[in-house]
């Protein structure tokens, strides 16, 4: 009786179906299904990225990728267009560290291929990078690679990128395009790790059936995550002096919030590492310094060694990280917890999610921890870099110091590699960007436009190098191009100070002294020469009212260098004459 009624039921159905148009038929399988629109690739590429709080790009357009140029103007983001694309990278890269996500867009081969550094210093760092470029049309790549900037065949670009980004994408096939965008954006933010998505001329239009994604999945908490938290609630019950050492994946995954909660419940003193500056407000009364091996500050290297328990949040201990692996952290004190996994003294938690890991560290040392977990806080000294008595001629030391004097919150610090970089380890900033790891000239400029782009609130002081600005400070025409007003530092030594010091004086450390003042100034902006502390701090002055890009040429001895890029360069600096000798 039941199945009869049942099958009564299907034929009416059916009959029904058959009676309707067949357009009618087909909406209704898809409405059965999944819903259906038409969009063009390069809408769909586009409004992921605005979907992502992406409001700008970079870039330098180029034949293979006008055609996506050209969809980009039909949407609300805006482009950069900046003088050289390892600055797109920079740029974008600084971006991504403030906003989640940068994006680079460049054409095929010259281009994208002179993005490879930039791309590779994003990777090193964990920058949320993505970089798109256009390419030779589908029905080429059948045919020899004899196009215009191929170089071995059309996947030389492709391969290339493979060996710097988390994830790739040639867009070549309709069908999966969908897909393949949404996997480089997923990995790309889920894992802080540069994307390549690479799209033939003749799709950027192409019309796609765009299925409406569903909700990724959650992801399932680890079986190892509550065996990990319980180990680190009992070393914490433990501990007479512990410590936390928060590094750079803290502020990349966009935990610094939590992380403060975590300090106050526990009212623990904080270190962070170079990389990770910045990682941990250094205006908390928890805060007790930047950890830097036997390169930093003494009394922080003191303190950081002795204690029992080193809980280290979200740093990764590379060769910089550990000042030059000078940095004792035994492996009975140290439980090193990274983006993905935890790592107590000789054993390992896989697949342990840092998010994860300090929202149940929080949970329980706030509410449930009995005895409660209260610790002692430190006073310990910061290192100042104090000027010499009578010193009449400008210092790194005068120049901290009157930096640190015009700080606030309406500042954000971006460094070059070199002493700007070590120096302005003694800035009192919650933002400051640098390639601390990856060490490559050149980033500073690029990097301070695409930060204040980021975030408008926040002017740039952009501290960097004659040899890093002679690299990429053209792009201060860039900066005055789009009437924005960052603070140019130039720490003018007429060399390659590091390297010096690293080695010792030859021809080719030498560096021509610009007219860099003059060079601002012919380019539409405002420059400065300082060379003593009175025109250094008059220059300051100016420069904080000044409306347009301002740069301070500060001029001092070849010879003068901070504490800490000492303490590096004669460290290094015993290995490289060991190998020239």
């Amino acid at each position: 009786m039941k199945a009869g009624f049942c099958s009564l039921i299907a034929l009416q159905f059916r009959l029904l179906l058959d009676s309707l148009p067949h357009e009618s038929i087909t909406l209704s399988k898809a409405a059965m299904v999944d819903v259906m629109t038409k969009r063009k690739l390069a809408e769909y590429l586009f409004d992921r990225i605005k979907d992502s709080g992406v409001d700008t790009t970079f870039g330098i357009p180029g034949d293979f990728i006008l055609p996506l140029y050209a969809a980009q103007e039909k949407t609300k983001l805006k482009t950069v267009v900046m003088t050289h694309e390892p600055s797109v990278g920079y740029a974008a890269d600084a971006y991504a560290r403030l906003k989640g996500l940068g994006v680079g867009l460049v054409t095929y081969g010259a281009g994208g291929l002179n993005m490879i550094n930039s791309v590779g210093l994003a990777y090193a760092e964990e920058s949320p990078l993505l970089i798109i470029s256009g390419s030779p049309e589908t029905r080429y790549r059948s045919q020899k690679p004899q196009l215009h900037h191929c170089v071995k065949n059309f996947d030389t670009q492709f391969n290339v990128f493979k060996e710097v980004t988390e994830s790739q994408a040639l867009l070549a096939n309709p069908a999966t395009a969908q897909d393949e965008i949404d996997r480089v954006f997923e990995t790309t933010t889920k894992y802080s790790r540069p994307g390549y998505i690479e799209i033939p001329r003749d799709m950027v239009n192409y019309e796609l059936d765009v299925q409406e994604s569903a909700p990724s999945a959650m992801e399932a908490p680890s079986a190892a995550l509550e065996e990990a938290v319980h180990e680190i609630i009992d070393r914490l019950k433990e501990a007479q002096q512990p410590v936390l050492f928060v590094g750079v994946e803290v502020r990349r995954f966009n935990l610094k919030d939590k992380v403060v909660a975590l300090a106050e419940a526990l009212n623990i003193p904080v270190v962070t590492s170079i990389l990770g500056k910045a990682s941990f407000p250094e205006s908390h009364p928890c805060f007790a310094g930047n950890y830097f091996g036997q390169f930093g500050n003494p009394k922080v290297k003191e303190y950081v060694e002795s204690a029992d328990l080193i809980l280290s949040l979200g740093t990764v201990l590379t060769e910089m990280e550990t000042a030059g692996y000078t940095a004792k952290l035994p492996a009975k004190a140290l439980i090193q917890c990274t983006a993905h996994e935890v790592t107590a003294g000789h054993h390992t938690y896989h697949g342990v999610n840092l998010r994860s890991l300090i929202d149940q560290l929080i949970d329980l040392t706030t509410s449930k921890v009995k005895p409660t977990l209260r610790f002692s806080l430190p006073s310990i000294e910061p290192e100042l870099i104090e000027p010499k008595n009578g010193d009449k001629n400008l210092t790194v030391a005068h120049m901290i110091n009157q930096l640190n004097d015009m700080m606030s919150e309406k500042f954000a610090v971006v460094s070059d590699v070199g002493d700007c970089l070590y120096a302005g380890m003694s800035l009192k900033t919650d933002i400051f960007i640098a390639p601390g790891y990856y060490s490559s000239m050149g980033f500073g400029v690029p990097a301070g436009i695409g930060a204040q782009i980021a975030n408008p609130k926040r002017r740039s002081i952009i501290l960097v190098g004659d040899g890093g600005f002679q690299m990429t400070g053209m792009e201060i025409s860039t900066a005055i191009k789009l009437g924005i007003n960052p603070i140019v530092i130039l720490f003018n030594n007429a060399s390659y100070a590091m390297l010096r010091f690293i080695d010792q004086k030859r021809d080719y450390y030498d560096l021509q002294r610009w007219d860099y003042a003059l060079l601002a100034k012919a380019l539409g902006g405002k420059g400065v020469t300082a060379q003593t502390p009175e025109e250094f701090k008059q220059a300051l002055k100016d420069a904080k009212n000044s409306d347009s890009l301002f740069l301070i040429d500060a001029r001092i001895s070849e010879d003068d260098i901070s504490p800490t890029l000492r303490r590096l360069t004669d460290h290094f600096g015993k290995k490289v004459k060991a190998s020239i000798s």
